[in-house]
């Protein structure tokens, strides 16, 4: 991957060891397999070295079973991100829609889904804010090893990841993280209705302490 900019950190980070929640490696599992099929997820698995999760996916469960890790989340992020070319962030954002779309319907209780609805009178950016908040605690509640939070950046909310599942263990000369910017755009779309910018304005792959994503207060249409 040297060739694309992306190289794997000196130092290994303890977090990339550590064994993340089954549901949260299956849902991206399933989505990319839904973008780029089974035979092509497949032959990628075997190539980043992801060999044992071919026709192998982790349980739909909400636990950290040990069956895989946080570095194998990230090292299938990396590895659809570069092996298809100029196709790849397009793909990532589709990828990220879908694992949304699975998380959101298959964990709904995690996420507070059915509280969406509770803060329809609020203005809109409020609206958004609330979502937000309750994909973080969602996430917390998975994955308590995230530090996450929510920032005013003026026209934009920011959502701050000091750690980050999608580039952890990587370094990279731009940001990483294509697929988070889908799953914060499904999320403000299961919000809403509407589709709202989403740009990742900071990358720990790229020296940054946390990886920033804003979100903008306003739909784009």
């Amino acid at each position: 991957m040297a060739e694309t900019g992306i190289t794997r950190k000196a130092t290994p980070e303890p977090l990339a060891a550590a064994p993340i929640v089954d549901a949260y490696l299956r849902a991206a599992l399933l989505a990319a397999e839904e973008v780029v099929g089974a035979a092509g997820l497949a032959t990628l698995l075997r190539q980043i070295g992801l060999a044992q999760l071919v026709n192998n996916y982790p349980p739909d469960l909400p636990v950290a079973s040990g069956q895989v890790t946080f570095g194998d989340y990230s090292t299938l992020c990396v590895g659809l991100l570069t092996s298809f070319g100029s196709a790849g962030k397009s793909m990532m954002l589709r990828i990220g829609r879908l694992s949304a779309k699975y998380a959101l319907l298959r964990q709904s209780e995690v996420f507070k889904v059915a509280e969406l609805n509770t803060v329809k009178t609020l203005p809109r950016d409020q609206q958004l804010r609330f979502g937000l908040e309750i994909l973080q605690a969602g996430y917390r509640t998975l994955m308590p090893e995230l530090k996450l939070r929510i920032e005013d950046h003026g026209e934009a909310w920011a959502y701050v990841a000091e750690t980050c599942p999608m580039c952890i263990g990587y370094a990279a000369h731009e940001p990483l993280c294509w697929a988070f910017d889908g799953v914060l755009q499904e999320a403000a779309y299961v919000q809403s209705g509407k589709i709202f910018a989403v740009k990742e304005v900071a990358c720990r792959a790229q020296g940054d302490p946390a990886c920033v994503w804003e979100i903008s207060k306003q739909p784009s249409e």
